[in-house]
């Protein structure tokens, strides 16, 4: 494997990461393979304790490798996915995205309940401001950017704390991935199906529907989780 040749303006544990997964691709390793130990990593790609651990942060916020004390650094099993012939990397990358979007599933439901029934009316006010603004975007560029802005306000708005908190995690774990290598889960999905989406959560929210509501969000969900199998 070749290393070398990393971009200046570039962080330089973001460029590790990058040699990490050509690691994983190309020196025919398994889900559930050992990585070689740190001190050999460190010569052959040329870098700094410090910074290879924080490639390692990255690729364990990933869901890529997990970390045993005293026994190493392993990449993740992989789950049941469909036939794929997509590198290593991105398969066992695509096996946590599906748990990530799984786990918002369940959570963005029980969110919206929990702004229906916490929620004053200024509230839905600014998630329909919210939602009007995202449309206004789509219609000058043709692209649904910010919509993970207007789900962290779904998430502010439930009135609970450790919702809000806990689905930030979330929500900024998968938006690390989208933008990465599954830019093309984004594509997939047509904007005016998410506008749409999102129009009839937020009716169903005014009207105070928790039943609707829920299933609306299940529903737009859905469609991603679909898209990554």
């Amino acid at each position: 494997m070749e290393i070398g040749n990393r971009a200046a303006r570039t962080l330089l544990y973001e460029e590790v990461v990058k040699d990490l997964y050509q690691l994983i691709d190309e020196e025919h390793l398994k889900p559930g393979d050992k990585l070689p130990p740190e001190r050999e990593l460190m010569e052959q790609l040329d870098v700094s304790r410090n910074v290879l651990r924080e490639a390692f942060r990255v690729l364990e916020s990933r869901g890529v490798i997990v970390s045993h004390q005293g026994k190493g650094r392993f990449l993740r099993t992989q789950s049941q996915l469909s036939e794929s012939t997509e590198s290593l990397s991105k398969n066992l990358e695509r096996c946590s995205m599906m748990e990530a979007y799984e786990v918002r599933q369940v959570l963005e439901v029980k969110g919206v309940e929990l702004i229906i029934r916490n929620a004053a009316e200024k509230d839905i006010d600014e998630l329909e401001r919210a939602y009007k603004a995202l449309e206004r975007r789509f219609r000058e560029t043709g692209k649904t950017e910010g919509e993970f802005k207007l789900h962290k306000l779904y998430a502010a708005k439930t009135g609970s704390i450790f919702m809000t908190q806990t689905l930030e995690i979330v929500l900024d774990a998968i938006f690390d991935m989208m933008y990465g290598k599954f830019s093309d889960v984004l594509e997939a999905v047509s904007g005016e199906e998410e506008l749409e989406s999102h129009r009839q959560i937020i009716r169903a929210i005014r009207r105070r529907d928790e039943k609707e509501a829920g299933k609306l969000m299940y529903e737009h969900l859905q469609a991603s989780i679909d898209n990554l199998k």
